[in-house]
């Protein structure tokens, strides 16, 4: 299928057919707009959880360094290296089969009737086929790779984030990681505080305004009813607020006030 912009996408059927890539022809995630609004040329992207790479071919096709591509899934990977080859991108994204976690070994990968919602803790269930997979941590395979600083980091990992989030605490907690993308989940919540104590401020995409919208609070009443279309909440170290990393959209940050009202829609820009 070719994309609007240009890039081509194919994917087995009916395993891991993408309904809204197929239905609207483009990437409808207000944080794919997001990120090609503030991309830089020394950018280092990790896309966890690639499937068949709908976000690492875009990510590639952006004006970064990098993009490494971390899946599990044999059909997947196959359909990810080629979705890679037919876009001329080899050079650009590094595929690494394996499951990324908060432990080290191997492990049953679970295989759905759905790619997208096959997980490593699925990998008991009755009647589904699986993989024996290698598992690793996102902090080892970073120091394996040589990479101290992470510019992008997007995991959907079909409600496996927390485990994911936990293998990678060592670049989270010193804020080596500038820009999170991550899967909205009820198990990932207690994570989202954690690494707002780690100086993470969480935020909505809303593309019509180019605004970055800080969320007010991080209780699961508020991050389920994201602005649609998002699936997403963007994490943005203070450190690379700082350093204008996300200058070239409108911030506006939430205010003591917002906070104490759960969700109110004043707030002030920066």
């Amino acid at each position: 299928m070719r994309l609007r912009s240009g890039a081509t996408i194919s994917f087995d059927v009916p395993s891991q057919v993408p309904p809204a890539l197929v239905m609207f022809r483009t990437l409808i995630d207000p944080e794919f707009e997001f990120l090609s609004a503030i991309a830089r040329p020394d950018w280092v992207v990790l896309d966890v959880g690639a499937a068949i790479g709908q976000f690492s071919v875009f990510a590639a096709r952006l004006p970064v360094d990098v993009v490494h591509a971390f899946e599990p899934s044999t059909s997947n990977v196959s359909s990810l290296r080629r979705n890679i080859e037919d876009n001329h991108l080899d050079g650009r994204v590094h595929v690494h089969q394996l499951a990324l976690s908060d432990r080290v070994g191997e492990q049953e990968f679970a295989t759905q009737g759905n790619s997208y919602l096959s997980r490593l803790d699925q990998a008991s269930t009755e009647g589904l086929s699986s993989e024996l997979v290698a598992v690793r941590t996102l902090a080892g395979e970073c120091e394996r790779q040589g990479l101290t600083r992470i510019s992008v980091l997007k995991v959907n990992v079909a409600g496996y984030e927390p485990e994911v989030l936990a293998g990678a605490v060592p670049l989270l907690s010193s804020g080596a990681v500038s820009i999170l993308v991550l899967l909205i989940g009820e198990r990932s919540v207690d994570w989202y505080r954690r690494c707002a104590d780690w100086g993470y401020r969480f935020f909505f995409y809303q593309p019509d305004e180019r605004v970055l919208r800080e969320v007010a609070d991080l209780e699961l009443s508020t991050l389920e009813h994201p602005p649609w279309p998002a699936r997403h909440v963007i994490a943005v170290h203070r450190d690379a607020l700082a350093a204008g990393a996300v200058a070239s959209v409108r911030v506006v940050l939430a205010t003591p006030n917002d906070k104490d009202t759960a969700g109110a829609p004043s707030a002030s820009a920066r």
